[in-house]
Formats: structure tokens, C-alpha cells, sequence
């Protein structure tokens, strides 16, 4: 073994001996807290436990105050997550809720059914014709639904149902050019809305005598075939100028509630005969008994055994024929 290898050697031993000695006396203050805070920039997951109190209770101060302040705000953080959370789960609720009311406010005539859907699909080239929902035959969606929504706190008219799938269905909207639906306005006077292809729609057969403003709320009539009454199709938003050839007025209407606008919607069973039938008793009450009448059969009497006598003719005139 060379002198070089004996220093080195002789070097070692003597560094291990000062860290033995250095690691049986007691540590200061600084010491310990620099090997805490290393301690919790490398794993600071143990400190996030219950036992953060136990780690840093025999700590200097100022060590102390800075891991339990990181920890705080940690824990902050954590609590504000879920409040984030809470509260979006509220605001769904708060939606869920607003919907239900409002269609346990519509009533519709016969009890018709209601479902929401949501929206799956919207061409662009036919933006303002129509879209496509999330139910189907399964879920009991039939041709002719009406279909609803809901925009700023209230229903509205979407359009109705077109076609049917197993699991999609296909709703033509209220805008589009085919679309009609028989509206009051001002809960007076009585037309008939149709679409126009755009973002607007268009009542007609208004009676030439009568003024309207801008603003006019337009609902469905109570004699609409398909929807029920009293629903929101719009508010007048123009007023066109009068044809002296023409025996009505028209009137532009903003939608009350916009297609584009919508995540979902609410369909309704269509109005058919056995909607609208009344119900059948369950239990009948007892016929009333029917009495039958003794008829007296007629008695078939000859005329030829039957004489009448008269003193003043003969015998054979007497008889009857």
C-alpha cells in the first residue's frame, strides 16, 4: 500500500469518526430547521396528515410558521376545490329544479307525458330547419310531439317532431319555412305564426284594424292542434306597413326561445284521439233489469161461422164475408 492510499485511507476514518460524533450531540435550532424544511420540500406528503402537528411541535418558531403556513394553504386550496364543486352541483340542481317546475306548471290537457332530451346534432346548412335529440321510439318520442325549451327562466316553442329512430329523433323547428302554429297576440287577437327560414318569424291573417306595438308577447291558442295553450312563441319586433290589397296585417316576432341557444329539450306526448278520450270506469254499475211484456197473440176468428138472424130476410143474406 503506497502513502497515498494510507492518507486517504486515514482520512476517511477520520470523517467518520467526526460524523459519528456530530450525530450523538444534540442539534441546535438552525440545524433542525434546515433539515425540516429539506424534509418537506422533498416529501412534503407526510406533513399533510394528522401528524404535521407532531412533526413540526418541537421546531423553531419561524420553521414552524412556514410549513404550517404552506400547509394551510394546502388545505385551503383543497377546501376551495370542493366547494367549486359543491357548488356547480348546486347550480345543476338549481337548473333540474327550475325545469321541473316549470313543467309541472304547464299541465297539459289529458296528462300528456313529459321528457327532456338533449340537443346531439345541428347541420349548418340547416341551422334554422332543424336538429337532432337524444330520445327515441324507446323512450316513447312519437311523430308530431310537440317540443319545448327553456331560455331565460321560461318555456317556449322549439317545433315538433318529424322523424323517429330507435334512439334519435329529428325535430323540425319552428323556423323553418313548413312550420306554423296558431298564436294570440297580446292574448287578444288571433293569427297564425309561421317560419321564414331565418332567425325570425312572421304572423299572418292579423285583422287590418287593429295596432300593435313593439314588444307584444305572442303565445299559442287554445285552438292549436298540437300545442298546448298559453306557451311563449315570441315578442313583435316589427311592425310591416299595410297592403291595401291584402285583407290582414303581418307583424315580425323575435323567437322567444332561440334554437341556437339550447343544450335541451322538453317533448310532450302528442294530442291524439285517445288523449283527449275519456277515461272508462273501472267498476260499471249493474244493468237495470229488463222486464219483457207478455204480448196477446191476436185470435183468429172465420167469418163463415158467424150468422147474424133477421125476422124480415132469408136465412142467407145474414152471413158475413
Amino acid at each position: 500500500m503506497n502513502r497515498d492510499d494510507r492518507v486517504a485511507n486515514y482520512m476517511l476514518f477520520a470523517f467518520s469518526v467526526i460524523s459519528l460524533v456530530l450525530l450523538s450531540l444534540p442539534l441546535s435550532g438552525k440545524v433542525r430547521s434546515f433539515r425540516a424544511c429539506v424534509s418537506y420540500l422533498l416529501n412534503p406528503i407526510p406533513y399533510y396528515a394528522g401528524s404535521a402537528t407532531e412533526r413540526i411541535k418541537d421546531l423553531p418558531k419561524n420553521a414552524a410558521r412556514m410549513i404550517s403556513g404552506d400547509i394551510e394553504l394546502h388545505e385551503a386550496r383543497r377546501r376551495l376545490e370542493e366547494a367549486q364543486l359543491v357548488f356547480e352541483e348546486v347550480q345543476t340542481l338549481r337548473e333540474e329544479n327550475s325545469r321541473l317546475r316549470l313543467a309541472a306548471g304547464l299541465a297539459p290537457s289529458g296528462g300528456r307525458r313529459l321528457r327532456w332530451a338533449s340537443i346531439l346534432q345541428r347541420e349548418p346548412m340547416q341551422w334554422h330547419r332543424s336538429l337532432r335529440v337524444a330520445a327515441g321510439a324507446v323512450d316513447g318520442v312519437k311523430i308530431n310531439a310537440p317540443v319545448l325549451g327553456l331560455y331565460d327562466g321560461r318555456l317556449g316553442v322549439v317545433g315538433r317532431i318529424i322523424q323517429v329512430e330507435e334512439r334519435i329523433a329529428t325535430v323540425l323547428l319552428l323556423t323553418d319555412e313548413l312550420s306554423a302554429v296558431a298564436a294570440r297576440i297580446s292574448q287578444k287577437w288571433e293569427g297564425l305564426t309561421q317560419g321564414v327560414g331565418s332567425a325570425r318569424l312572421k304572423m299572418n291573417y292579423l285583422p287590418v284594424e287593429t295596432e300593435f306595438e313593439i314588444g307584444d308577447e305572442v303565445r299559442t291558442s287554445p285552438t292549436s292542434a298540437a300545442f298546448p295553450a298559453g306557451i311563449a312563441i315570441g315578442t313583435v319586433s316589427k311592425l310591416y306597413e299595410s297592403d291595401p290589397f291584402l285583407a290582414f296585417q303581418s307583424v315580425e316576432l323575435e323567437p322567444a326561445v332561440p334554437a341556437s341557444a339550447l343544450r335541451e329539450v322538453l317533448i310532450l306526448e302528442p294530442i291524439t284521439a285517445s288523449t283527449n278520450a275519456p277515461k272508462k270506469p273501472k267498476f260499471l254499475p249493474p244493468a237495470a233489469p229488463i222486464i219483457k211484456k207478455k204480448v196477446m197473440k191476436p185470435v183468429a176468428v172465420s167469418t163463415a161461422s158467424i150468422v147474424v138472424s133477421s125476422p124480415s130476410a132469408p136465412s142467407s143474406e145474414g152471413m158475413l164475408e
